[in-house]
């Protein structure tokens, strides 16, 4: 039997295991009332895992990760601010040639196995510097015979530098799906794409036939494969077209969009290159937060529709932007985010408390966290008519990030605020959010209980904190 070897798969003749043991999650921030239905982890990624088998094993319906591609390179995120400040930020190195990235993911797919429900199912991202070594891997933790498919997905056009290079465009990603269990059924709905028919001169579908009893047009296709018996059965729905020189042919139904117009609608194939999914260059310019590997919502939407039913449970740990755990609160699915930058952590939060209406969500740390208490802030507390209320009246940013020392104020350098008008001395419960307004302002002043103990946490644009406490 082939295998594939790195430095540091065995130890003493014995395959290496990830620990399941090591430093403990600690509870650092909870957003919302009643019972939490995300969890962002500040950390590492087989460190938080391994945090999460007591409570979690057996239990996840998909895994998502987008990890480091071994590229060699170095990513940022960037962010505008205003005064015509740029603020530029590592969000991760990724240079550890093939070895080293071997033995990085291995110990990660052995603790996300572990955690994957039965019929739980992975998603595994990558691109063509790696996708042949993971291929590899995810055969010997999850069994070749768990493989379902291998999806290619047209991350950007063939244009540019990569268009007149010396070798064909490099515009594909690769993702790959696996099983907990050879053969399980994804729990959601297979992903189908719409196209809209265009009209004849007598305003119908162009090429379809109306079905009286189904009060719909549809389409026909011949028979193909279809065996005897599964033509009784799609008889039996209504779904068999009998032509008068006895050809039996198949009907597919057309839907209705949102406008009313008619619509055909077709299975995807392994190839992802529909407007649903388009890069995120063609997505709504609010939707791109500047980390330099995001990936588009439509994307990751398509993926947890078709591996999940609202209420399963999500894991991606490598956050990054934070796209798996916005779109898996936005459609009501739970979820685990984990990330060790610094950039991605507060980038996923800042993109957390921006959804309106999302489920009650909490932030942990676990081992050396990313997570930075500085700068300093300044309240006063008084009473406007019959409310009490708390106003931040001063922010100084952390001296070691330069960009914030050129903005035009000190409101500038705010990210965010969070108010906990029922400080007890150990959770953070951010009861107020004080974010910006559309136009960009950010409210200086919130209503809290009176006689309170009050605990504020401001949140720089860089992503470091400062807590100030008010008798």
């Amino acid at each position: 039997m082939a295998e594939l070897v790195w430095e540091g798969k065995y130890r003493d003749g014995q395959r290496a295991r990830a620990s399941t043991s090591g430093p403990p999650r600690v509870l650092h921030e909870r957003h919302g009332e009643g019972a939490s239905e995300g969890l962002l982890v500040a950390g590492d990624r087989c460190e938080a895992l391994a945090s999460l088998l007591p409570s979690h094993a057996g239990t996840v319906s998909l895994v998502y990760i987008d990890p480091p591609y071994d590229t060699g390179g170095s990513f940022q995120s960037t962010r505008r601010l205003g005064n015509d400040v740029t603020l530029r930020r590592k969000a991760y190195d990724d240079a550890r040639g093939t070895d080293g990235w071997l033995a990085f993911m291995d110990p990660t797919l052995e603790l996300l196995h572990a955690l994957l429900a039965p019929d739980g199912v992975l998603f595994a991202h990558c691109d063509w510097r790696s996708n042949a070594y993971l291929r590899v891997l995810l055969d010997e933790r999850f069994g070749a015979g768990c493989f379902r498919n291998e999806i290619a997905w047209r991350r950007a056009p063939n244009l540019g530098r990569q268009a007149a290079s010396r070798q064909l465009g490099r515009t594909l990603d690769t993702i790959f799906v696996y099983s907990r269990t050879p053969g399980a059924a994804l729990r959601g709905e297979a992903p189908r794409r719409s196209t809209i028919v265009p009209l004849d001169a007598r305003g119908r579908p162009e090429g379809a036939r109306w079905d009286p009893l189904r009060e719909a047009f549809f389409t026909t296709a011949p028979r193909g494969d279809y065996t005897d018996a599964s033509i009784a059965r799609l008889r039996a729905e209504g779904r068999v077209h009998d032509s008068p020189s006895g050809k039996v042919s198949i009907k597919y139904f057309l839907v209705r969009d949102a406008t009313g117009r008619w619509c055909k609608e077709q299975p995807i194939d392994t190839l992802w290159d529909d407007a649903e999914v388009r890069p995120l260059r063609h997505r709504p310019r609010s939707e791109d937060l500047g980390y330099d590997t995001q990936k588009p919502e439509g994307l990751l939407e398509r993926i947890v529709r078709w591996a999940t039913r609202p209420g399963d449970l999500v894991v991606d740990c490598f956050s990054g932007s934070g796209t798996t755990a916005a779109v898996a609160a936005r459609t009501a699915r739970r979820w685990i985010a984990v990330d060790s930058g610094e950039a991605a952590v507060s980038t996923t939060r800042r993109r957390l408390v921006g959804l309106d209406g999302a489920a009650p969500w909490d932030l942990a740390t676990v081992g050396a966290h990313p997570l930075r208490n500085a700068g300093s802030a300044t309240l006063r507390r008084g009473f406007d008519g019959a409310s009490a209320f708390v106003e931040l009246t001063g922010f100084a940013p952390d001296a070691a990030s330069p960009a914030l020392a050129s903005l035009a104020t000190w409101t500038d350098a705010v990210d965010a605020w969070f108010v906990d008008d029922a400080w007890d001395g150990e959770v953070f419960r951010a009861r107020s959010v004080i974010r910006r307004g559309s136009d960009g302002a950010l409210p200086l002043r919130a209503r809290v209980r009176p006689g309170a103990v009050v605990r504020v946490r401001v949140v720089d644009v860089a992503g470091a904190e400062a807590d100030v406490t008010v008798e």
